[in-house]
């Protein structure tokens, strides 16, 4: 992490900031170079980052919101937008097959993301993942990869892959009606 001073949220919103700016600020040696290859992979698969609050960045796959990277101090969090709030893709369920069959499954499920009663709509719900049960899940955030490692960021891949083409394919029947 450079000794680069951090800006404010006024100061961000105002510059729309590039992440890849603000990584080296945050981020230091392999967990640097795994964020930056990572938000190289999203813009080389039509998922460019865009600056949506502090120190967060959204990440859209024709105009559908597919992914949120969050920085903070020596830390990065990758979250697919997979939630009930999600109309398109409201849950892990639909790529059961795709995971399971590639051996994606465990990754998943070590990152559910418990109500932490972060935002004040805790508790959490009850949630299923693969046909099971899991208690006091966030709402809104079901699933977050924290430091994401070497197989996490496999699965992510994954992941925003099968979301592409859920949104492509969500694309031509909307363009045929």
């Amino acid at each position: 992490m450079s000794g680069q001073k951090k800006l404010s949220f006024a100061e961000q919103k105002e510059m729309k900031l590039k992440i890849e700016d603000e990584i080296p600020k945050f981020l230091d040696g392999e967990m640097k170079t795994a964020a930056l290859d990572f938000i190289a992979y999203m813009r080389a698969n039509k998922m460019p980052p865009s600056w949506l609050s502090g120190n967060s960045w959204k990440a859209n796959h024709k105009g559908q919101n597919v992914c949120v990277v969050r920085l903070s101090e020596g830390s990065w969090r990758v979250v697919p937008r997979i939630s009930r709030w999600n109309k398109l893709i409201s849950s892990y369920n639909l790529y059961e097959k795709e995971l399971r069959g590639e051996g994606l499954l465990e990754t998943v499920l070590e990152n559910v993301n418990y109500c932490r009663l972060c935002a004040n709509c805790g508790p959490g719900w009850e949630m299923e993942f693969f046909g099971d049960k899991y208690g006091n899940v966030c709402h809104n955030v079901p699933v977050q990869y924290t430091d994401p490692g070497e197989a996490e960021i496999k699965c992510i891949k994954r992941v925003l892959e099968l979301m592409r083409n859920t949104v492509g394919e969500s694309g031509k029947q909307n363009a045929g009606r």
